[in-house]
């Protein structure tokens, strides 16, 4: 390129801090980017407030000039050595050049002799915080030209809000590469303590669904129900730290069914009881009449919802006291109200109520990861709702939760008699266990055999290819970390074979869950780890039944 210029035009020469210069520039990670409306805006104020056909946003690379923004021209880029901003990185204040036929650094310059014709030129500087020049915000004009007072002051300015927003911009994307990084920690996390307590729920939940058939000393049934006991309140803790970063990465979705709410509210008030029963504590349920039989919710969200309210509530009751939670139908509002005879809460703390790890009042439980109440509020805004609380030292507290009904929730009120899904499924099925970790193995083991069904297990998901073409099976269980060829690629060659066997997918990382609606095509359902008895009860009555007779 310079052999091609005059040689009497003056080539800028590079700055003295070059090489932090341009490293201050790529951190902004802004070059060849999509055009954005801030800056857009930015620049068509500077073309406005100084009267000019054409305004850029240059940033300055080794050998080029980009454009982030502009108006009136349509180029992209030009050449570093014929740029007039080259020259403007040199100087603290607003480089401006009144005439360029008049200059002899420009005179002859290309983009003076040709289009687009500069006859003028003012550019501010673009500085880092840490004092380099990444490029300028400048004004052109196909004609002499001169800014005023007030356009030098506005055009600095201007110049320093786009240095704002760059650094808005890269400390957005700085923020956003730590939430990734922070999520695939917390699903290494998730997926590393959800297998060794996979082991640790799935054995003692059997040795205490079996300790009536033995005869052990009493201390031992204890000890199997405090190991149970502490298993699940840490799987408690890791489902709460993963659950809130889910809806922080927005990566909580709703899931909605039609579902018989007595029979919901009646498996939620038993659970629930054992834990006001151990702390001597009354606890009811109401469901009011005006509610109908079948209600269309997300059960999850909601089952956690009340569940980390009325925990709360009986966590900071008294012996003696008692705790109600009602539901009804307001305003076409599913409402769920949690009232207590606890402590009560200050207004100062009613402040902090819904923040992240923390707990408030004068006594603050040693149990709990302070993060019931954060999640609460985000799991009732995620399905649209609102929560609120009243509450004064000393005289309890009522959590008032308001959700929006969906349209097709059936209002009926005629009363249902359910009876609990029981085990119907084919007990002489052929069912394939892809799982490579031996600790797991041995409880899926466990768990079958005391459903009284036999498995093949496959430890890699090459095995489990190799298996699946030499025999038939009903159902495949796949776990989806496998070391080789991973889950999804073994289901995805199974299923190019042998597309009517169901997959259902296993995981520890509860990450993996949003990614099933993508995959549905390959897996038919997704069980999370530890691996709920009932849940795999469902699932085997879903896909092996029982068929009736001929």
């Amino acid at each position: 390129m310079r052999d091609q210029l005059n040689i009497n035009m003056k080539i800028a020469s590079p700055s003295i801090d070059e090489v932090m210069r341009l490293k201050a520039l790529y951190d902004y990670d802004v070059l060849d980017t999509e055009a954005e409306k801030i800056f857009d805006d930015l620049t068509q104020l500077a073309a406005q407030i100084c009267n000019t056909p054409i305004t850029l946003i240059s940033l300055i690379d080794s050998d080029r000039q980009w454009f982030k923004s502009k108006v009136g021209l349509d180029a992209e880029e030009t050449s570093r050595d014929i740029a007039f901003c080259s020259h403007a990185i040199h100087h603290e204040e607003i480089f401006e050049v009144e005439d360029t036929l008049k200059d002899k650094r420009f005179f002859d310059n290309p983009l003076v002799t040709s289009g687009p014709n500069i006859r003028f030129y003012a550019g501010t500087p673009l500085v880092s915080p840490d004092g380099h020049a990444i490029g300028t915000l400048c004004v052109i004009d196909d004609k002499p030209n001169k800014l005023t007072p007030d356009q030098r002051q506005a055009l600095e300015v201007l110049g320093r809000c786009v240095i704002s927003q760059m650094e808005l911009r890269k400390k957005i994307k700085e923020l956003e590469r730590a939430n990734q990084h922070k999520t695939e920690f917390l699903s290494n996390m998730s997926h590393e303590l959800r297998t060794p307590l996979n082991a640790i729920i799935g054995f003692s939940r059997l040795m205490l669904d079996n300790v009536i058939y033995h005869t052990l000393p009493v201390k031992f049934s204890e000890y199997i129900g405090h190991i149970d006991y502490s298993g699940r309140r840490l799987l408690s803790v890791v489902n709460s730290v993963i659950d809130l970063n889910k809806i922080e990465a927005g990566m909580m979705q709703v899931e909605f069914e039609s579902i018989c709410l007595r029979t919901f509210i009646k498996d939620l008030e038993g659970m629930l009881a054992i834990m006001a029963k151990e702390k001597d504590v009354e606890f009811s349920v109401d469901v009011n009449d005006n509610l109908p039989r079948l209600l269309t919710i997300d059960q999850a969200k909601i089952s956690q919802i009340i569940t980390n309210l009325a925990h709360n509530a009986i966590k900071f009751t008294n012996s003696g006291k008692w705790v109600k939670v009602e539901l009804s139908l307001n305003n076409e509002q599913f409402v769920i109200t949690v009232t207590d005879q606890g402590e009560g809460i200050s207004f100062i703390d009613q402040t902090k109520l819904f923040n992240k790890f923390q707990q408030v009042g004068q006594t603050k439980s040693s149990e709990g990861s302070g993060l019931g109440l954060s999640i609460t509020q985000g799991l009732v805004e995620i399905l649209g709702g609102t929560i609120n609380v009243l509450s004064d030292l000393g005289s309890g507290s009522i959590f008032k939760v308001q959700l929006p009904l969906q349209d097709d929730t059936e209002i009926l009120h005629e009363d249902l008699n359910p009876t609990p899904e029981k085990a119907s499924f084919n007990h002489n099925s052929k069912i394939l266990l892809v799982e490579d970790n031996e600790i797991n193995q041995a409880v899926m083991l466990a768990i079958f055999e005391s459903l009284d069904i036999s498995i093949i297990i496959a430890e890699t998901g090459e095995k489990a290819i190799e298996i699946a073409k030499n025999r038939h099976f009903d159902l495949i269980f796949m776990d989806i970390h496998l070391p080789g060829i991973d889950g999804r690629q073994a289901s995805v060659q199974i299923k190019h074979t042998h597309p009517n066997i169901p997959i259902v997918a296993l995981s520890a990382d509860t990450f993996n869950q949003h990614n099933v609606a993508e995959n549905n095509k390959i897996w038919d359902e997704y069980l999370c780890k530890p691996i709920e008895k009932e849940k795999l009860v469902q699932t085997l009555n879903r896909f092996i039944p029982v068929l009736p007779s001929a």
